[in-house]
Order: C-alpha cells, then sequence, then structure tokens
C-alpha cells in the first residue's frame, strides 16, 4: 500500500499519543513536533527497510541498468546505483545459482576471494558490498571461468533509497515498526527516554 508523507506522520502522533491526550503530545514537542516526526522519518524507513525480510520490501530490477566491468581472473565489479538502499539478488549469466546474501568487505568470505585457490566460482558464487575508490557503492562478484568473454547480468534487484516527497510503498507488516520507532526516535530528541523505550518495545522489524 502506499503512503504519503502526511499520512505517515498522522500514524507516528497516534502511536505518541497511547497513554495521554493529543494536547499532551503537542504540550510535550511543542509546535514543532511534527518537524521532529518529519525529520525522523526517513531514518525510520530506511532502518526497518534495512532489516526487513526481502519479501516484504519494494524491489526494483536494475538488470538492464548495470554494466559489469571484468577482470582477467573471472571476477568483476558493478557499480550501483546512488539512490540503492539495499541490493537484494543477483545473478550473472553462466552462474549455477542467485546470490541474495552479500558479503562485506572485511569478512572472512570476502579475504578468500584474494586467492585464486580459495576463490568461488560460478557453482557457488560470490558477492562483496564494497566501496570503490570514489566512494561509489560497488559489487565484487566472484566467478565465472576466466575464458567467459562478455560478462552479462541475468537478474539484478535492489531497494531505493524511499523519496518522501512522494508516497511510498509499505507492506502491512512494517508499517507498525516504521511508525514506533519514528516514534522512538522523537521521544529521544524530547528527552523522554521512559516513553522511547515503550515505543521500541513495540517494534518487531529494525
Amino acid at each position: 500500500m502506499l503512503y504519503s508523507k502526511e499520512l505517515l506522520i498522522e500514524l507516528v502522533k497516534i502511536n505518541m499519543e497511547e497513554g495521554f491526550s493529543g494536547s499532551d503530545v503537542e504540550r510535550a514537542g511543542g509546535v514543532g513536533v511534527e518537524s521532529y516526526i518529519e525529520s525522523k522519518l526517513p531514518e525510520a524507513v530506511n532502518a526497518v527497510f534495512m532489516a526487513a525480510p526481502d519479501i516484504l520490501l519494494p524491489q526494483t530490477d536494475i538488470s538492464k541498468m548495470l554494466i559489469p566491468k571484468k577482470n582477467q581472473n573471472g571476477s568483476g565489479e558493478i557499480i550501483l546505483p546512488r539512490d540503492v538502499l539495499r541490493i537484494t539478488l543477483l545473478r550473472m549469466k553462466g552462474w549455477d545459482r542467485v546470490v541474495t546474501k552479500f558479503e562485506n568487505s572485511n569478512s572472512i568470505v570476502a579475504t578468500l576471494q584474494n586467492n585464486p585457490y580459495t576463490m568461488a566460482g560460478k557453482a557457488k558464487p560470490v558477492v562483496v558490498l564494497a566501496l570503490n575508490r570514489s566512494g561509489d557503492k560497488v559489487l565484487r562478484y566472484y566467478s565465472l571461468p576466466p575464458e567467459v568473454r562478455n560478462h552479462e547480468i541475468a537478474e539484478a534487484l535492489y531497494v531505493k533509497i524511499p523519496d518522501m516527497s512522494a508516497p511510498i510503498e509499505i507492506h502491512e507488516l512494517l508499517l507498525p515498526s516504521i511508525t514506533y520507532l519514528t516514534a522512538a526516535l522523537v521521544f529521544e530528541i524530547l528527552g523522554d527516554t521512559e516513553r522511547s523505550a515503550i515505543m521500541r518495545s513495540h517494534i518487531t522489524i529494525g
């Protein structure tokens, strides 16, 4: 379902009003309580989207947008769009399976890819999420047989950084966590750690 920023703000205020009247909410935060909610809403949405199962997220096919850069050893690198929040799936043509788990560049699995004897292959490919020297998010993939001349992407899905200036798609199972987390963050701004903790106790994802 699509939710506008204005509707999400109202839902957060309802959460904040649990246990006391709406006028008390306004008094606690002053006239700027809505601006506090608006400022913390993107942080809450991003946090929940990063933690949620892929199946609950709005995913976009970018297989035709990405350009793999081939290395001589069969590995390669793909620069991701600047609006990427989370990559959820990648499959290169020639791989035996898709990759849905992306390794941290400092992980042991990532380190093993630097050795030709421990580098992954097409049967169990490995993809590392990293930053290049320009600060772009990139996928470093391992590996296709070195004799493969052209590296092509078969499938690629990602989650965009939500644009709060337009209605955003939110699964109904994620909505409570987003609104309660936003409320918790606002109560932290207001210095009310007790009510912030109460709001966080309702969060199931994120």
